[in-house]
């Protein structure tokens, strides 16, 4: 069966390889390795151009891909929307429109490359406007398009959601979201719907037992041994709870648990909460690790200095891979009941409800695992299991086949 993965966005040009990071395109990778190795499909990956993404394709010789190289004058209008965005509509998150050409020109090039290729299955990843190739090919084969949250726009293209031979989605959540009467791509049949929930590397993200390692990232970090870390992985915005979860340390006195915080602060996206999140930290003082942005590779031996993992997200959570990576190294998950988050924890981490008494069930849930040795490490060791036998990437590659039959 020979597929075709067409994959851009308007965020950064994220290439597969997943060279620069991004969650679809990691996810996308995660398909290109498994399927490389047990060589099921005739794969092909139609994505972005980037220098260091091709020299890495070749340790994928059983998937083949094609490279959309957007030219410079293209990404200097990219530069200049993106300016104007920042200055005009400074509340905006003008990160959405950061390669907003580039993604016309790869809409455009892919929609002529498609007429003159034939695909037994065509997929589409996540971004709406990716509908255009469909609709500007007039492609007439059997596609699918793969959402990882809940489209907000449908482009002016619902008859070809509409058309999907099947829509798959990261949870039951998005499935029912963009199956209901409000949904903006429009109303989908609920029997088009097929869950093929996400995946993670677990020969990656897997508990640390080089001591050595350990000792070295925590001397890097200024992590003492006696300190009793609390780690947040992810965006450091709003909607992630990351200031819950700061407000929440406020209220535990012992001075030796401290948070580590991984991520990356941008002010560009909401520089009002950026602002606001820096004197957090500020008032917090050695009590708070700042580590900004941590690279894939390094995470698993970050993650193994922490005792607890606390995502506090208050939106509507689409799925949720910080918490399973966590989950699959072996620490204790305090989460929330959000979108479809629950979906992949089940059991196997505390998750709490989006109310009032957020901020002080985080702060009492982090006591009890403090607290109890036992019922810290039991739901670390089951929580581990749950994520490493169910979120591989073989079973990844197997549910995709069978969501595309």
């Amino acid at each position: 069966m020979k597929v075709g993965i067409f994959i851009a966005d308007s965020n950064g040009c994220y290439p597969v390889p997943a060279v620069k990071g991004g969650a679809v395109s990691t996810l996308v990778e995660h398909l290109v390795k498994a399927n490389n190795e047990k060589r099921v499909l005739e794969m092909e990956i139609i994505t972005y151009y980037d220098k260091v993404a091709a020299e890495m394709s070749s340790k994928y010789p059983n998937v083949h891909f094609i490279w959309i190289k957007v030219p410079g004058v293209i990404k200097f209008f990219d530069k200049l929307l993106l300016r104007v965005i920042r200055k005009v509509f400074k509340k905006k998150k003008a990160m959405s429109f950061m390669s907003f050409f580039s993604l016309i020109y790869y809409v455009l090039s892919c929609s002529v490359f498609l007429r003159k290729n034939a695909y037994d299955k065509v997929i589409l990843e996540n971004n709406v406007l990716l509908a255009w190739i469909i609709r500007l090919s007039r492609y007439k084969g059997k596609y699918y398009y793969h959402f990882h949250n809940v489209p907000r726009v449908n482009g002016f293209c619902k008859s070809v959601f509409n058309n999907c031979s099947s829509i798959l989605c990261v949870s039951n959540y998005v499935g029912q979201m963009i199956s209901s009467s409000q949904s903006v791509i429009g109303k989908i049949s609920s029997n088009k719907i097929r869950v093929l929930y996400n995946c993670i590397d677990v020969n990656h993200f897997k508990p640390v037992v080089n001591e050595k390692v350990r000792n070295e990232y925590r001397i890097r970090l200024g992590i003492k041994q006696d300190d009793i870390i609390l780690i947040y992985v992810g965006r450091l915005s709003p909607e992630k709870g990351i200031d819950k979860f700061i407000k929440s340390l406020e209220l535990i006195k012992d001075s030796r648990v401290k948070a580590l915080i991984v991520g990356k602060m941008d002010e560009s996206v909401d520089y009002e909460f950026s602002v606001q999140l820096q004197d957090m930290f500020k008032n917090m003082g050695s009590r708070l690790i700042f580590a900004g942005y941590i690279q894939q590779e390094e995470l698993p031996y970050v993650y193994s200095l922490a005792q607890i993992a606390v995502f506090p997200s208050v939106w509507d959570e689409p799925a949720g891979l910080t918490m399973i990576e966590a989950m699959s190294c072996k620490l204790p998950v305090i989460t929330t009941d959000s979108g479809g988050i629950m979906e992949y924890v089940s059991r196997y981490a505390i998750t709490l409800k989006r109310d009032k008494d957020l901020i002080p069930n985080i702060a009492l849930c982090i006591q009890k695992f403090i607290d109890d040795d036992n019922l810290r490490k039991t739901y670390a060791i089951n929580g581990m299991h749950h994520i490493q036998h169910s979120y591989s990437e073989e079973r990844y590659l197997s549910k995709f086949i069978a969501c595309i039959s």
